[in-house]
């Protein structure tokens, strides 16, 4: 380190790789079609990346103590921050691009050097850049948002691509940004027609980033690196065991062979399914078998991406393709954990019963049992009140085994799912808000969906009813649960709160419509369920950066991004004097 030099340099770091990692997408944007769309997104990335190239270097200067050393050991950098200036402003002021054309060839040489300065700026601080990454890549939930972004800013790219798009013209920068959040965090809600606006290699696309959200990326890195050199680092084991919520990592290897492994199998099979019930009205070639396999994962994953304009309205009254998307949803909503749970439970039940053997059965964990029996009432109650609500409303020309059929369908929907076999945009406001609290509400912990997880309402549930016992612990069966669990849920539940009342009061200034309407978007985003009143399409600018912003929040969980906004260490254990406040 430079004599001098303070510290605790995270922030410098940070707007280093801020306009790093800008530069690289303005380089890559550079390349694409000049669409005004493109040109307006470059013009505004090449002015942020200045401001925070500067800002850096303001920021730094401003906390060396000796500012003739801070001068004297940086020229290097110092040099190529002064080149990068004068190419920008050789680019931007003295010889810009005309609106709506191309660069020159030489125009278009010196964006390349210009980025090329600010990629050997970048390796002339490398150390301390990397000393940042090194510190942000040892807390897991950090390392988790990051996969998470440049999951999302790759798939941007890729969405903004001519060959990704039917038209070739490619999308704008925000809809590609929007359509790759929604896919990597499973969502589902969309602002252009899946079916229409994508090629094939579009579509192929959306799957990738569905399949890498559901499954997330870290887990299907490790599954790689443990395939091609059969071990995991103790820094490895440490990030699954978060993302898991697993204490023993003696164990973890196989559970990640296991999660992706029922994964596949899972979407395999269904696919298969799913083939035979769409091929009866839509052939059975190529076509038919590649839709089966995008709504299979799109399924499995609670991501509720269709390529049909009508999502799955033209199914209603389909029997077998309503129960395999259902089956798909309900399965990847409960959590691997689960799964893997009650497998081995069914398996060693199976194996005595054909054998005769006595094997001995493993019980269901407590969680399995919290999240199967929660999950089975949520899913009829929802079910009996969607049906009670429409039953004269949507459903007045449906018959009675249709409204039941549509009314379980949406039900389990709700779970984060975002498949639709009804049309939205006629619901009751009743309707409306009893869909809020069960999107709001989610699926469980450690599966693909968002939501609060019912695993916290269980929690919550067992806490209020020992207040009204007058207990002393709260209790789940004959299992008391720790006073950390509690505060954690309620912390999860005010976060929830809190983030959907900001977002639905964001989007009531940005866009004119009922406010119904305008909560029930901002709890779908945030619930990563995808289901939509109509709004989204119509969205302004303003509005579809909140729903990116709640989308991404649901998908990661609010433990995860309150723990990665955490940058501090934990305080020092000073006992203070307790306060007497009254309340109620």
């Amino acid at each position: 380190m430079a004599k001098g030099y303070r510290t605790g340099n995270g922030i410098g770091r940070v707007l280093l790789s801020i306009s790093l990692l800008l530069g690289v997408v303005s380089l890559f944007l550079e390349q694409a079609e000049p669409v005004s769309a493109i040109l307006r997104t470059i013009y505004f990335l090449d002015y942020a990346i200045l401001f925070f190239v500067l800002l850096e270097l303001v920021f730094d200067y401003r906390r060396s103590l000796f500012k003739k050393e801070y001068l004297r050991r940086n020229v290097f950098s110092l040099l190529l921050v002064l080149a990068y200036v004068v190419l920008f402003v050789y680019n931007r002021v003295v010889f810009p691009a005309a609106d709506g054309g191309t660069l020159s060839g030489v125009s278009s040489s010196v964006v390349i050097i210009r980025n090329v300065f600010l990629l050997l700026k970048v390796f002339a601080r490398f150390r301390r850049l990397s000393a940042f990454l090194d510190d942000i890549t040892s807390k897991p939930a950090q390392t988790i948002l990051i996969s998470f972004l440049l999951a999302i800013l790759v798939g941007t790219l890729l969405l903004m691509m001519p060959f990704t798009a039917a038209d070739s013209d490619g999308l704008s920068f925000i809809d590609a940004l929007f359509t790759s959040t929604s896919a990597v965090c499973v969502t589902g809600l969309i602002v252009v027609d899946t079916s229409t606006a994508f090629s094939t290699l579009g579509h192929v696309v959306i799957m990738v980033l569905i399949q890498i959200g559901g499954l997330g990326i870290m887990i299907l890195s490790f599954f790689a690196i443990f395939i091609i050199r059969r071990s995991f680092s103790v820094e490895d084991k440490f990030l699954i065991s978060y993302m898991l919520s697993e204490n023993d990592m003696s164990g973890l290897t196989r559970s990640v062979m296991r999660i992706v492994m029922i994964t596949f199998g899972i979407e395999a099979v269904c696919s298969i399914l799913l083939f035979l019930g769409f091929g009866r009205t839509m052939g059975w070639g190529g076509e038919t078998a590649f839709s089966a396999v995008f709504h299979s994962v799109s399924a499995f994953c609670n991501a509720g991406f269709s390529l049909f304009p009508d999502s799955l309205e033209r199914f209603r009254n389909d029997l077998p393709v309503n129960l395999i998307v259902a089956f798909l949803i309900i399965a990847g909503g409960i959590s691997f954990s689960v799964i893997v749970n009650v497998w081995n439970n069914v398996k060693v039940r199976l194996v005595n019963r054909f054998t005769g053997g006595q094997g001995k059965v493993p019980r269901l964990s407590l969680n399995s049992v919290l999240v199967l029996s929660m999950t089975a009432g949520l899913l009829i109650l929802s079910m009996f009140l969607v049906y009670a609500f429409e039953h004269d409303n949507t459903y007045s020309g449906y018959t009675l085994g249709e409204q039941y059929l549509a009314s379980f369908f949406q039900a389990v929907t709700l779970r984060t799912a975002g498949f639709n076999t009804i049309p939205f945009a006629s619901l009751t406001v009743p309707m409306y808000l009893v869909m809020i609290v069960f999107m709001f509400i989610g699926a469980a912990s450690g599966s693909t969906a968002g939501g609060i997880k019912i695993n916290t309402v269980g929690v919550l549930g067992s806490y209020v009813s020992s207040v009204l016992r007058n207990r002393s612990r709260p209790m789940l069966g004959l299992n008391s649960i720790p006073s950390e669990q509690i505060l954690k849920a309620f912390l999860i539940l005010l976060f929830g709160i809190s983030v959907v009342t900001a977002g639905t009061l964001l989007l009531t200034i940005t866009e004119r419509a009922p406010l119904e309407h305008i909560a029930f978007e901002a709890v779908s985003a945030f619930g990563t369920v995808g289901l939509s009143a109509g709004l989204t399409p119509d969205l302004t600018v303003p509005g579809k950066g909140v729903i990116i912003a709640l989308m991404f929040m649901g998908r990661l969980g609010p433990l995860t991004v309150i723990t990665a906004a955490s940058l501090s260490k934990s305080g020092r254990n000073v006992q203070y004097p307790q306060a007497n406040i009254m309340i109620g």
